[in-house]
């Protein structure tokens, strides 16, 4: 009966094949000890867009004993029907309700998931609060860049993933079935023993740095998926990924990505390449995208492309993140043929100070040059990515967006006529575990005061199309990035006013969270305001092995102007290359 009402949903809500779980390459056990479903707190088409769900998918059910299931945020015509007729939320592959789960994953990539989590939870008729959850439901946890900070979803998941997942994902699968049939307490008990897995009920008051975020020392004993699912469905990102290499030598001191995915190890070149013959293979795909934070700096990238140019020469390869010179230029002429679609630069800010505060490392002369030489080889798209309200920052330093752009328009109108040039601007935001966690970030009023002289400028220019991120939801994400447990009160008190899906323009609403922060008495400027060195913040009982005075240092530098190394070049003194985990390359291989 319960499937049965599943097929008549289908017949009546958009886009139905996200619900089917009928995929190329899906997995179905019959038997098995341990059953766990990882959920992506999103629209389908977006999780099944990324690296994390069909990675995790693949290794877990790689072992014995062990079944994964998937499931995403249904959309508002499915989430409706369910509730209208009491049918709980379900797993994609065998459409078992999440209830009947041993546990559920949360992959929290970013903050404005947060709110899904919780009607995720509802839909699947569980209690949304840990301590309302009886020994009939599954335990919750959670994984991702946004549990660095779990203090604000602290209530509402039993333990959380600190770091990388490839090989705790597999220990926790592991005490699951060794305890099968055993309490709550005991399994949590067993599992906040496990290195890189915060359980917040039995971690309580952490003293400073006293966990540690899980390392995969070697990345080449795990892959990209070799078998990957392929969607029937048009997703965001419709092609295979492969992670080249994990980490950043660069320092930019507003990147969080940059600071939790230390040290840099790169996957050798003979491994990458074994990779990807097995996806293509079990795939058809002929696209792929070579995952990393600077694509540009992998050792073996030149050697790399060029064998799979040679092996596939149908291949559409695309590089995501490249750094502003005439080598990521030349690389991308090779990846993209006779393409030549758009390129993408992110100075991240218009003006050389403020380049220095950031240790972006890179001139104007840089970008231009790069730029003049993108429309030389026959690009005419181009498209700059700058952030406002970075520390220090003046009306000057915005204005200098402008002025940049304006330069690279006027010298590439020399080279051609018909160029367009597109600037995308997003509003800093201070993340926890970099050296800006202690500055404040832009209110509301100062976000529309740089956003209108940033408009003001552009309309002068047509050939400049200027786009800016939304203020709110830069606002919410601030306060949740760097909120306490008190936040988890306002997430939950907006999401029973209506909140969700925070992500998407036309269902975001920021009043749900004024109206619980007055209701609450929760004043929402104060977590955007500088913090004091001298406090200990929410989230530093948790380590990500880059030490505070290497942060403090790099905040010191930042307002003094002076650059940081990249530290391929000699060790900068971060505290993370230690013991057993060191900075890998491969330039043995080529």
């Amino acid at each position: 009966m319960y499937k049965q009402k599943i097929e008549e949903f289908l017949l009546k809500v958009e886009k139905p094949v996200q619900y089917l779980g009928n995929e190329i390459n899906v997995v179905i056990k019959e038997n098995f000890d341990f059953h766990q479903c990882l959920i992506f707190p999103d629209l389908y088409e977006i999780g099944m867009s990324g690296l994390t769900v069909p990675l995790l998918y693949e290794i877990l059910n790689e072992q014995e004993g062990i079944y994964m299931e998937r499931a995403f945020m249904p959309k508002e015509d499915m989430g409706k029907l369910l509730r209208e007729n009491g049918v709980p939320l379900f797993s994609l592959e065998t459409w078992t309700p999440l209830a009947k789960f041993d546990t559920l994953s949360f992959s929290l990539g970013y903050e404005a998931c947060f709110s899904n989590v919780l009607e995720i939870l509802d839909l699947a008729q569980i209690p949304v609060k840990s301590k309302e959850r009886s020994e009939d439901f599954p335990l919750i946890s959670a994984g991702g860049s946004c549990t660095y900070n779990p203090a604000p979803m602290s209530q509402f998941i039993d333990f959380f993933y600190l770091g990388e997942g490839e090989e705790v994902i597999v220990e926790v699968a592991q005490v699951f079935k060794s305890l099968r049939g055993r309490s709550k307490l005991e399994k949590l008990q067993t599992l906040s023993k496990i290195s890189g897995v915060y359980v917040p009920s039995i971690h309580i008051n952490m003293p400073f740095s006293s966990l540690k975020r899980r390392v995969v020392n070697d990345i080449n004993l795990f892959s990209f998926p070799k078998k990957p699912l392929v969607s029937y469905l048009k997703l965001v990102h419709d092609r295979l990924i492969s992670e080249i290499q994990r980490g950043c030598t660069r320092g930019c001191r507003f990147c969080q990505a940059g600071i939790i995915t230390r040290p840099v190890r790169e996957r050798s070149l003979e491994k990458n390449m074994c990779f990807v013959k097995e996806a293509i293979a079990n795939t058809g795909y002929d696209e792929i995208s070579l995952s990393s934070l600077s694509s540009s700096d992998y050792s073996a990238i030149r050697p790399f492309i060029q064998n799979l140019n040679k092996t596939y020469p149908d291949l559409n390869i695309s590089l995501p993140s490249l750094r502003i010179d005439n080598f990521s230029l030349q690389l991308a002429s090779d990846t993209e043929g006779l393409r030549k679609s758009s390129f993408t630069f992110a100075p991240e800010a218009g003006s050389q100070r403020m380049r220095d505060v950031i240790n972006k490392g890179i001139t104007q002369e840089d970008i231009v040059e790069t730029a003049v030489q993108a429309f030389k080889e026959g690009w005419r798209n181009l498209k700059f990515y700058f952030m406002v309200g970075l520390p220090f920052e003046t009306l000057e330093d915005i204005e200098a967006i402008y002025k940049l752009a304006c330069k690279v328009l006027g010298e590439g109108r020399k080279i051609r006529r018909d160029i367009q040039i597109t600037i995308s601007v997003s509003n800093f935001v201070p993340k926890p575990h970099t050296p800006f966690q202690w500055v404040g970030q832009m209110s509301f009023e100062e976000m529309e005061i740089k956003h209108n002289l940033l408009k003001n400028l552009f309309s002068r220019t047509k050939a400049l199309n200027l786009k800016i991120h939304d203020k709110r939801t830069s606002y919410i994400e601030g306060v949740f990035s760097r909120g306490d447990e008190r936040i988890g009160d306002l997430i939950y008190t907006a999401w029973k006013r209506g909140a969700k899906m925070d992500g998407w323009r036309e269902f975001f609403k920021i009043q749900y969270y004024r109206e619980a922060a007055e209701e609450l008495g929760i004043d929402l400027d104060s977590y955007l305001k500088p913090r004091d060195m001298n406090e200990v913040m929410p989230w530093e009982f948790i380590t990500t092995g880059v030490s505070r005075e290497y942060f403090i240092s790099e905040l010191k530098k930042s307002e003094e102007l002076v650059l940081t190394q990249d530290c391929r070049n000699g060790c900068t003194g971060c505290g993370m290359c230690s013991g057993e985990i060191k900075m890998q390359l491969c330039e043995e291989i080529y």
